[in-house]
């Protein structure tokens, strides 16, 4: 029998956002053809779901760091930090016997990619991000001219020309979502209704994602205070762990709610939480192709969104509006709401859409061959 490769994942958010739902996604195709392992940040739901996946899980603590723009503090703890994760990173391969590393999150390209040149493995970065930090844009630029940089797996065309001098190390795979998980389940949309004690007659719309400024929840809030009281709008997320800018935004936004603003955290039952909405609004001021598009139009829940990521690609022009633009939304949301007609021809249109277009097998696949292909070339 042949022995499988191994491979080592490495992750710097201890929590399930969008990049970290695609590695757990990834993960069965990974066990496939490797035998993974993970290096994460803390533990934390991320550890817990890759070890119900029985995905061995070790720490190597990041630190934490501004959202957005870094600041000299930051710059200053990551250089500090630098070194002792890369030398962790190298023991581990080393005692490990890893064939290839596999970062899943900018945080970890510069360090992950150095153990990997000391060690003489490769390394594939999967890019989610676009990055407004001129000075991280830069060092991965550096870093990623390495040899042991094999492959760039970029979520968008965006996120790949972050990258102009690396375009023979870049590709573009667009992310899938799990069609049977994600799908039409009107019941389980009444229930979760019910629980939040929401009249039948009622029309809910809805944000999914960490609150943070860059997802625009204030947008929608704004957008939605003066359709009350026909409307009920869900916060769905929490603050970042460690991050007082998102803490103190998402206490802003509570000052603002009205009583049909409803936060209910982070849910573990996305799918019902999608099925008990009439519309999605994703207000993102940036995004390379937000999951939570993908799994909303698969559960037959039409999304209106700002034009970032894919959302232009996939969805009609009536369908989007401008980044901050509450007036724009609002209008947008009263055309759909008010019209049944358009709103149902839209929910079966978009479970057609991400079947056809967007599935996690192809998703799956794709991103597996380039697994397969650096593995070839390296052993």
């Amino acid at each position: 029998m042949i022995k499988k490769p191994n491979l080592l994942i490495l992750e710097g958010l201890p929590t399930i956002s969008g990049g970290q739902q695609v590695l757990l996604d990834m993960i069965p195709a990974m066990q496939a053809i490797s035998n993974p392992s993970a290096m994460l940040p803390d533990t934390g739901p991320l550890a817990e779901a890759l070890q119900k996946q029985f995905i061995p899980c070790s720490l190597a603590p990041l630190g934490t760091y501004t959202l957005v723009k870094k600041t000299p503090k930051d710059v200053f703890n990551y250089i500090l930090r630098l070194p002792w994760l890369t030398h962790i990173t190298w023991q581990k391969i080393r005692k490990e016997a890893i064939d290839l590393v596999y970062a899943n999150s900018a945080r970890t390209f510069v360090w992950g990619s150095l153990a990997a040149a000391l060690t003489k493995r490769p390394i594939i970065w999967h890019h989610h991000n676009l990055l407004a930090d001129k000075k991280t844009l830069a060092l991965l630029r550096t870093v990623g001219r390495l040899p042991a940089v094999q492959r760039i797996i970029c979520v968008s065309e965006e996120a790949r020309q972050q990258f102009p001098n690396l375009k023979d190390k870049t590709i573009v795979i667009p992310n899938g979502v799990d069609i049977d998980k994600f799908r039409p389940l009107p019941t389980l949309g009444t229930t979760i209704r019910q629980e939040l004690g929401i009249p039948p007659e009622s029309h809910v719309v809805g944000l999914v994602g960490d609150i943070i400024e860059l997802k625009g929840q204030q947008t929608l809030l704004e957008a939605v205070t003066t359709l009350y009281p026909k409307i009920y709008c869900l916060i769905v997320g929490d603050s970042r762990a460690n991050d007082a800018t998102s803490a103190a935004y998402t206490q802003r936004l509570k000052k603002m709610a009205g009583e049909k603003i409803i936060f209910t955290g982070r849910r573990k039952d996305l799918p019902a939480v999608l099925n008990a909405l009439d519309l999605l609004v994703i207000a993102s001021e940036r995004e390379t192709g937000p999951l939570v598009l993908l799994e909303s139009l698969a559960c037959g829940t039409p999304v209106l969104s700002t034009p970032v990521g894919r959302a232009p690609n996939l969805l009609a022009k009536e369908a989007l509006f401008p980044i901050g633009d509450a007036t724009a939304l609002r209008k947008r949301l009263q055309s759909w709401l008010n019209d049944p007609p358009k709103l149902l021809d839209a929910k079966t249109a978009a479970r057609d859409l991400v079947c056809s277009r967007a599935s996690l097998e192809q998703f799956r696949s794709r991103v597996q061959a380039e697994i397969k292909n650096v593995l070839t070339q390296s052993i």
